[in-house]
């Protein structure tokens, strides 16, 4: 469940531009989108990975079914799309250390540590499965740990508020252009689930927990987006103020520059998980 999640999802990090078209549109995106997109994919995995538990999951299955051409195709395009989503993690977590500490990412410094996190993860994963699934269960505690935080202090703040202005939607919720563009950024942090398939031959009797594990997962990353937003909503936090990088900006707002501190902190923990 943890491998997967962070193969998904990796917490709330990356969905403050759904908020473009303010908080009533991105949470019924959130919330719709699992039922007609996450789900059925998770039950297409599970199935297919209990079928067929074999390290390569997609590859495999493609291959047997359509023969080795299409086998090449999926192969070569999987590695097309991973050069550049893979691309994106090191360098956030660059971005996320330079805001805990400018100097560390100055200069030189920030390509010695995406260097660093590169190396560190191929060695990680050449431990194996297992290894990767302790780890990301660390991991995923110590990132959601302060979102946990920032969801009772919202709910407390949000106890002592008489209008609830936060619920409105942001003056641009009525432009094509802005809602495509939660759409589209609710489905990327939505995709994935086929990414856990290529280490099925690992998982414990795969035909029970496979299936499993990946809904429960499905569940778990549908939480983890919808109960953060709604408690900034909750909160009275107006939906204008997200964007990129904003949840350190509304935990010091609810509960000061520590817990702002800690949801930085959990942003290189997610670029590395």
């Amino acid at each position: 469940i943890a491998a997967t999640f962070f193969m998904v999802s990796g917490g709330p990090y990356g969905i403050e531009d759904i908020l473009s078209t303010g908080y009533r549109t991105g949470l019924i995106l959130l919330v719709a989108l699992p039922l007609v997109w996450s789900f059925p994919t998770a039950l297409m995995i599970g199935e297919l990975a209990s079928a067929l538990p074999e390290e390569g999951g997609f590859y495999v299955w493609v291959r047997r079914a359509m023969g080795p051409f299409w086998g090449y195709q999926e192969a070569w395009l999987s590695l097309g799309a991973s050069v550049f989503d893979m691309a994106i993690y090191p360098t956030l977590f660059a971005l996320y250390l330079g805001r805990l500490a400018p100097s560390w990412t100055a200069g030189w410094h920030g390509i010695a540590w995406e260097l660093a996190l590169i190396a560190v993860c191929c060695i990680w994963n050449l431990l194996g499965a297992p290894a990767v699934g302790d780890g990301s269960v660390g991991l995923s505690a110590l990132l959601l740990a302060p979102f946990v935080i920032l969801v009772g202090a919202a709910a407390g703040h949000g106890a002592h508020l008489h209008a609830r202005a936060g619920w409105a939607a942001s003056p641009a919720s009525a432009g094509g252009a802005t809602l495509g563009t939660a759409v589209l950024v609710a489905l990327w942090n939505y995709m994935g689930w086929d990414n856990a398939s290529t280490v099925a031959r690992e998982v414990e009797r795969p035909q029970r927990n496979y299936p499993r594990a990946v809904l429960l997962c499905a569940l778990l990353v549908m939480l983890t987006y919808v109960v953060p937003l709604a408690a900034a909503a909750w909160a009275g936090i107006p939906a204008a103020q997200f964007t990129t990088g904003s949840w350190a900006n509304v935990a010091e707002t609810l509960a000061g520059r520590w817990l702002g501190i800690a949801i930085v902190a959990g942003g290189t923990l997610t670029a590395l998980g």
